[in-house]
């Protein structure tokens, strides 16, 4: 297959060490993995390798990977059983030679000076971050310039909301995540470190890394939208209940082992409103048990949290809620 439609200007790295070494995990992705591999090898910052990580897939995707490591000296392909996103980004990680690591999911891109702007930010923490923006498409085959060129024709929106404060502290971590994994560089010592991406998680695996990380300092953060995320209906972050499951367990496992944290009346709410959503989901999955454990963990932590109680008092019928927000909202189903 024809991976590129033009060709590039190739800095052969030869036996000189990478500045940055690129990570890209893929699963079954062939349409969208040749956009985010060409993203990490178009960057303005030639001296890198790009390690694609093919975690099991049964579609044309290893014959993508073929092609990339085919054509361009800076591509290493590792093929391994399906175990999972955490996991192949610590295969990945595992085999990187740079002392910088970035990790590009395999349907999101980066501005061609992304990386360069990113190492060049580099001071004496572990992680450099940037800001980034979503767009909204299904069409594989597109660059980050096309995509900037047309902002409503994409939908163009910051990711997440415009952050207030740099350096980013763990306090504000603990509120919210601020950053798309491919929105930073990090040190590659320092991820090894702390232990990688936890393969147990099924989502929030990378907050997860943000939290131990910022544990450690303050993450830097370059005021420009360097990276940008796709929004489309097969992304995991679209499935509520296991995105915010994931969440709250990722923070409340962090929480225990760090007694000194004080769990302020945000942090109690934050955590009170991600049980809630949690709970909103299992009553949309019909899944009783689970919608009456989370939501009575949300009345525990913020008692005045009303959709909570709703929550807690609709559990034992799922299908009533149901039926009943779909009768509220004029037939057009349930929040």
């Amino acid at each position: 297959m024809t991976v590129s439609g033009r060709s590039h200007a190739i800095s052969v790295i030869g036996p000189t060490r990478p500045r940055v070494s690129v990570v890209i995990p893929t699963f079954n992705r062939a349409a969208f993995l040749p956009s985010a591999a060409r993203s990490a090898l178009d960057q303005t910052l030639h001296e890198i390798e790009v390690i694609i990580v093919d975690d099991g897939s049964t579609d044309a995707t290893p014959d993508v990977c073929r092609s990339f490591a085919a054509t361009d000296p800076r591509v290493r392909v590792i093929r391994q059983g399906n175990r999972g996103l955490p996991a192949a980004r610590n295969a990945g990680l595992t085999a990187a030679a740079a002392d910088w690591v970035a990790f590009l999911d395999d349907d999101d891109l980066w501005v061609p000076h992304a990386l360069a702007r990113l190492r060049a930010g580099v001071g004496e923490g572990d992680v450099v971050g940037c800001l980034a923006v979503a767009f909204t498409s299904d069409e594989p085959a597109l660059t980050a310039p096309t995509i900037l060129a047309a902002p409503q024709k994409f939908a163009l929106t910051p990711y997440p909301p415009a952050v207030s404060a740099m350096p980013i502290a763990l306090h504000e971590l603990l509120l919210r995540s601020f950053f798309p994994i491919h929105g930073a560089l990090f040190s590659t010592a320092a991820v090894r470190a702390v232990g990688g991406f936890d393969d147990t998680l099924k989502a929030a695996e990378d907050y997860d890394l943000w939290l131990r990380l910022a544990a450690r300092a303050p993450v830097a953060v370059l005021p420009e939208a360097l990276a940008l995320v796709r929004m489309h209906p097969r992304q995991m972050s679209r499935v509520l209940g296991i995105q915010v499951a994931e969440t709250r367990r990722v923070l409340e496992r962090f929480l225990s082992t760090h007694p000194e944290i004080h769990r302020t009346g945000a942090l109690r709410r934050r955590i009170a409103r991600l049980a809630r959503e949690e709970a909103y989901a299992a009553l949309r999955a019909g899944q009783r048990r689970a919608a009456r454990v989370a939501a009575a963990h949300a009345v525990r932590l913020w008692p005045a949290d009303a959709k909570a109680w709703l929550y807690l008092l609709a559990s034992p019928s799922p299908a009533a809620y149901r039926a009943l927000r779909g009768v509220l909202r004029g037939g057009r189903g349930a929040k």
